[in-house]
Order: C-alpha cells, then sequence, then structure tokens
C-alpha cells in the first residue's frame, strides 16, 4: 500500500515537473516572440527631449582627418568575432538552416497565402511593419490642407519595388481617401554594364512601371553618381504642387559577401548619397526610412547626427520580419524641418557625393555633444546583444542531436509569430482593382532572371580560392561548365520579326558585359571569373581565335560574305554597329553575310538581327564545335527603309559617344525578351562560354609551362 502511494506521489511530481516545464518553455516562447518584436531604439523624441542637437557652422565640415570612438570599436570586434565563427560554413547549408531557425520565417508565406497581396517579399513585410508600428506615412501633414488629400513619395535603390506595392496596400486599407503618387529609382535591370553583385535584376513589377521610374542622366540608375542625382532632383520637381513629397525610403545595400566585417564602410558612401537626395527632394514636415547596418564608424555616427539635427524624430528599428541574424536595421526619420533649414549644408554635402569616399569626417568630434554619442553606445549595444545572440543560437543548433524535435517546436512558435504579425500590422485584403499591376499578372511574369546569389563556398573557401595560381583556379572553373547543356541540333533556322519603327535606347558607355537576360546568371558570374583571371595575368585572349576564324572562313564558299567578332573581347557596341552598316551598303542582291564570334550577349545585338532579317530571306544559326556557333544570313534583298534605320542607328551611336554614352538596344525590351528564340539564345551563349572557358585554360597552360 505505502509503495503504490508512493508510487503515485512519485507520477504526480513527474507529470508536476512536466507541466511546469511546459509552463516555463510557454513562457519563454512568449518572451522571445515579444522581444522579436521589439527591436528598437529611440535616439530623438522631441516631444520628451530637452536635449535638441544643432548642426555645427557649415564651414567646419569635412575638416577633421577621420576619427574612431574606442568602445564602438570594441563593439564592432566583438560583433566581428562572433561572425568569424561563420568562416567554416557552406554558405547554402548555413542559410537553409538559418532559415529553418528563423522564428519569423512564416512571416512572407503566411502574408502571401492569407492576403494575396502583390509582390509580397521580405521587403514588402519588412516595410508594412514598420508602417504600422511608426508614423511613417505622416497622414496628419497630407490633410494638413483642408482640400488637398494628395501626396508623393519618393524610393531609393528600389527595385524590385516592393516597398511601392506595400505602400499601396497600406494606403488602401488605412486612407482610402488619400490619393497617391510616387516616383522609384534603382540600379536598371535593364543597363548590361551593372553588375549582378550589386544590382537585383528582377523586373517583374519595374517592366509594367516605367513611367515611375527613373534612370537617371545616364540610365543606369546609380545614384552614387551627382549627375543622376540631379537628374532625380529635376525630376521630382515636375510634380503636381498638390502631390507634396511627404515620404522617402532608401533600401539600398551592397553585397558584401566577401567582406563580411566592413559592411559598414563598403555601403557607407552609398547610405550619404540616399540622404542627401532626400534632403533636396522632400518637403518640410515628410518623413524618411533609410536602412543601415552597424553604426561603429565616423562615417556612420557623422550621418546620424545629421539626421537628428535635421528631423524632430529619430528611432533605430529591426522588423521581426527582418532576418534576425543579419546587421541590417532602419532608422525611422520623422517630420523634416525642411529645405530651408539644411539648404547651407546641401551644397557642401553634395561635393562629396560620388565614387570618391570622402577622405575627412563629416564633424569635427568635440561638435558632437556627448549625450549623442552615449545614445549611439547604447544603441550599437543592443542591436549587437540581440544579433550576437542569434548567431551564438544558430551556431549551437546547427550541431544539436535533437535537431528535429527543435524543428517541430520551432514550426508552433513560427505560426504565431506569423499570426502575430498578421494582427499587429492589421492586415487585410484589398479588391485587386486597387493593385498597381496586379498580382495575378507579377506571378505569371517570368522570373528566371531573377537575381540570386549562387555562392555555396563558405568564406574561409572563397578566401583559399583568391591564393590559387591561375591553371587550378581555371581547372575549377571549367568543372563548373559540365552541367552546361549545349543545343542539341547542329543548326537552326530562325523567323525574326522586322521592328516596325526603332526605339533607341542610350546610356552610359561600358565595355564589358556584366549581366544578361539571355544567359543563366550562374554561367554569367563563370564568364566574369574568367575575365578576372585573363586580367590579372595581364593576357591578351582572342575568341575565337584568329588561326581559328582564318581556318573556318578558308572552309567557307569564297561567294560568301563573312564579318568577324569577338566573342569576349572588349564590349564596342559602336563597332558593331559601324561594320554590318559599312559591309551591308555595299552589298548585293543573293549575297550571304556570315557572322563569327557575334555575341547573343546584349539587347543591342539581338536587336540588331532582327533588324537585319528584313534584309535577308533566310537567318541559319550553325553549331561549331571549337567556336560556338555561326549566323548565317542568307540571300540579301535591299530594302531601303531598313537601311535608313541602320544609318540612323549610326548617326545615334555617333553623337552618344560624345558624351560617353552608347546605344544599349534600338527595339523595345519586351519584344526582345518574349521572343520565341530566347531558350536557344541562351544555350548558345552558354556554349560559346563554356567553349572559351576551356579555350582560356590551354592557353594559360601553354603561357605559364
Amino acid at each position: 500500500m505505502m509503495e503504490e502511494k508512493s508510487s503515485t506521489v512519485k507520477q504526480g511530481k513527474l507529470l508536476q515537473n512536466k507541466q511546469v516545464d511546459k509552463s516555463r518553455h510557454a513562457k519563454l516562447r512568449c518572451l522571445n516572440i515579444e522581444t522579436l518584436f521589439e527591436k528598437y531604439f529611440t535616439i530623438l523624441d522631441s516631444e520628451g527631449q530637452t536635449q535638441i542637437y544643432m548642426l555645427p557652422e557649415c564651414e567646419s565640415m569635412f575638416k577633421e582627418p577621420p576619427w574612431q570612438l574606442d568602445n564602438l570599436q570594441v563593439l564592432k570586434n566583438s560583433l566581428n568575432e562572433m561572425k568569424s565563427r561563420l568562416n567554416n560554413f557552406n554558405l547554402n547549408e548555413w542559410q537553409q538552416h538559418t532559415y529553418q531557425m528563423n522564428k519569423a520565417g512564416d512571416i512572407v508565406s503566411t502574408v502571401k497565402r492569407n492576403i494575396q497581396a502583390e509582390l509580397v517579399t521580405q521587403a514588402w513585410c519588412k516595410f508594412y511593419e514598420i508602417a504600422s508600428n511608426f508614423f511613417l506615412i505622416p497622414l496628419s501633414e497630407i490633410r494638413r490642407e483642408e482640400n488637398s488629400k494628395e501626396f508623393c513619395s519618393v524610393h531609393l535603390c528600389e527595385a524590385p519595388g516592393a516597398f511601392v506595392t506595400a505602400l499601396n496596400h497600406w494606403l488602401k486599407t488605412n486612407a482610402p481617401d488619400v490619393r497617391w503618387n510616387w516616383l522609384a529609382t534603382t540600379l536598371n535591370p535593364y543597363c548590361e554594364g551593372n553588375s549582378y553583385d550589386k544590382m537585383i535584376a528582377d523586373d517583374r513589377f519595374i517592366r509594367h512601371t516605367l513611367k515611375h521610374w527613373c534612370f537617371g542622366a545616364d540610365n543606369t540608375g546609380n545614384i552614387v553618381d551627382l549627375r543622376n542625382l540631379d537628374f532625380l532632383i529635376e525630376r521630382c520637381k515636375l510634380f503636381d504642387e498638390k502631390e507634396r513629397i511627404l515620404l522617402v525610403t532608401a533600401d539600398g545595400s551592397v553585397d558584401c559577401t566577401d567582406e563580411p566585417g566592413e559592411q559598414e564602410s563598403i555601403v557607407t558612401q552609398l547610405h550619404l548619397c540616399e540622404t542627401v537626395a532626400c534632403m533636396h527632394v522632400l518637403q518640410k514636415g515628410g518623413n524618411f526610412l533609410l536602412k543601415l547596418f552597424t553604426l561603429f564608424e565616423h562615417q556612420s555616427v557623422c550621418l546620424m547626427y545629421l539626421l537628428s539635427c535635421v528631423f524632430h524624430q529619430i528611432t533605430v528599428t529591426k522588423p521581426a520580419s527582418s532576418k534576425s541574424g543579419n546587421s541590417e536595421m532602419y532608422v525611422v526619420c520623422i517630420n523634416f524641418k525642411g529645405r530651408d533649414y539644411v539648404a547651407p549644408y546641401l551644397n557642401i554635402l553634395r561635393q562629396y557625393c560620388g565614387n570618391v569616399t570622402p577622405t575627412k569626417a563629416m564633424f569635427n568630434l568635440r561638435d558632437i555633444p556627448h549625450d549623442f554619442l552615449r545614445k549611439i553606445e547604447e544603441c550599437n549595444k543592443f542591436f549587437k546583444h540581440h544579433q550576437c545572440q542569434v548567431i551564438k543560437d544558430n551556431i549551437s543548433m546547427f550541431h544539436a542531436k535533437k535537431y528535429e524535435d527543435i524543428l517541430f517546436e520551432l514550426k508552433h512558435v513560427k505560426r504565431i509569430v506569423a499570426n502575430k504579425y498578421l494582427k499587429d500590422c492589421r492586415l487585410s485584403r484589398i479588391d485587386s482593382a486597387n493593385e498597381i499591376v496586379g498580382r495575378e499578372i507579377l506571378e505569371k511574369s517570368n522570373s528566371s532572371y531573377v537575381n540570386k546569389k549562387w555562392r555555396v563556398d563558405s568564406y574561409n573557401e572563397r578566401c583559399k580560392k583568391q591564393d590559387l595560381e591561375p591553371r587550378e583556379y581555371l581547372s575549377q572553373i571549367c568543372n563548373e561548365t559540365k552541367e552546361i547543356e549545349l543545343p542539341t541540333e547542329k543548326s537552326y533556322t530562325w523567323h525574326l520579326r522586322t521592328p516596325e519603327t526603332l526605339e533607341i535606347q542610350t546610356g552610359k558607355s561600358f565595355n564589358k558585359v556584366y549581366s544578361s537576360y539571355f544567359c543563366h546568371l550562374k554561367i554569367h558570374r563563370i564568364l566574369n571569373k574568367i575575365d578576372d583571371i585573363v586580367r590579372d595575368t595581364r593576357s591578351t585572349i582572342r575568341f575565337p581565335s584568329a588561326e581559328l576564324t582564318r581556318e573556318q572562313t578558308q572552309r567557307i564558299d569564297p561567294a560568301l560574305e563573312t564579318l568577324s567578332f569577338q566573342f569576349v573581347h572588349d564590349y564596342d557596341s559602336h563597332r558593331t554597329i559601324a561594320e554590318i552598316y559599312d559591309r551591308l551598303k555595299k552589298f548585293q542582291t543573293g549575297q550571304t553575310l556570315v557572322l563569327v564570334g557575334y555575341s547573343l550577349l546584349t539587347q543591342l545585338n539581338i536587336g540588331l538581327l532582327h533588324l537585319l532579317s528584313g534584309f535577308f530571306e533566310k537567318i541559319t544559326i550553325e553549331i561549331n564545335d571549337n567556336e560556338g556557333y555561326r549566323i548565317k544570313l542568307e540571300t540579301y534583298k535591299h530594302n531601303d527603309k531598313v537601311l535608313n534605320n541602320l544609318r540612323e542607328i549610326l548617326t545615334t551611336s555617333h553623337n552618344a559617344r560624345k558624351d560617353n554614352m552608347t546605344i544599349w538596344s534600338i527595339i523595345p525590351t519586351m519584344i526582345l525578351y518574349e521572343c520565341d528564340q530566347v531558350s536557344l539564345i541562351i544555350q548558345l551563349n552558354h556554349l560559346a562560354i563554356k567553349l572559351y572557358a576551356h579555350h582560356v585554360k590551354n592557353f594559360i597552360h601553354d603561357m605559364l609551362v
């Protein structure tokens, strides 16, 4: 009897302990979830703060050498030490692990499923969360004038456009009476001189809203260029007087994967240019949302002080929908004091906008109040603590034995977090008629070109590759080309549509194709790696080689005309246009033109083929095992209209060169992107890159033997 009673007591205690453990876990889980939604730090609140920060005399700006604050450097080193523990992790494996561990990982999918909003991405969720938690959209200022409920927003570094669609959704559910217009800028996804490492190439939204996008004086969209910044400012002046610019967002960043410890310094010039652009176009009483990272260096401290002097309220926040393990945070700047207030400083700040980073600190350290510096230190400690804790937990969980149990528990946590997000943001659906482009249209758009990160090595492995000698590195690159799928036939006949009218687009001149819609991003990255090796070894490599071209040309019927190019030589659009025009104006009826080494990576080159189809009865692509392919334009027929079009293109190219500009395309981009030959064009480019890789490998091997 005593044994039964004792056993019952033990079972009761065990049950009680389990319930206590469950209760403790539940409380801990709730605590962690609440913390996820409470990552913000107030730098300046004019309503409850006696300290008002004042800008020093503008003549004192950019006079003092760069300075450091020891306390901030200690925090930086501590954070970098924690980050360095990730150096040996395979990037893909680590990203997959952190995705699984991310408590907020279901927010995006939940919003997509339940709200069915337009262009829902992580950026969409971050913006909507900030707009719901802070007075980011200044409704009181918008409605200040009795008869006006209009305003305009400007979005910097905005691709693919999720801040715009999120703002539209917020307005339709929170202020349906407000009439809104918008303008955005970003690195132009149609500029083949823009690198994938620097831009987001997703144009699903951009292609339908081009009239709202400003890519600057040189059409690149690079805001770290004073000419483009001034072009944007002038464009903003075209808004109606009622459409006051009362919101500016800046979501810019730079790929810092290869230098994670210096992310802040790498992006500092971009952040300065974004801020200067904002202060030029924002109306008094307007708000500014700026993405920053850490605040350890003098550039960021000075920028934060500048913002604290020209806005009435400054809060730094990391939304729950932002990845907890990174340094990303947003500065919410409320109630701008106006351009008149900041005008004398803008003239000086403009001098330091551009590709050259200032060599002096924006402000003297003695001009920044100790109270402000103390807040910056506390802010850094606050966000650094949260980030380090997440990294530490993720490392611990990566090696955990009961990983499946943890993931099972996390599923429940993710569901709670996603539901809390929906509730806190008061999210609801809007009528499809109120969308900008339309969710269904965007989802149907071809997204195969969307910019993705393909690095799979760990940070340390990437560093080791940089130390490899060229032959070994090229061998590794050639191994990557084994997966390239090649054309299945030996020849193809193309039926291209001759454009009715020209749509000539010019932009900044570039001598290397850094991005192309007509090539898989991963394969294009291989091409860029090879070109880097060629440059580093100071080699001059022709592909197809002169010997190969001569040999192949001799095999061609002498009656055929041959025009030779270089698939990967320095890109020169003007030379291509001029050589084609000069050859064709001498052509006789019935002749055939063979293009050797003609690149199909650019819109211009493919557009020229569309135009040339008006001269010839047939276009045949012949696959060649050594050089990739040849393009045979058969049976010439004179066409005055097409010849005049070519002459117009050549004249435009001549004029563009005077301003360091060049022709990017001659027919609408979407006609090229949606033509029937796109998949084959991509295969042909892949074939040429594969053969080029092996050609360079053999050349470098012979050179170094």
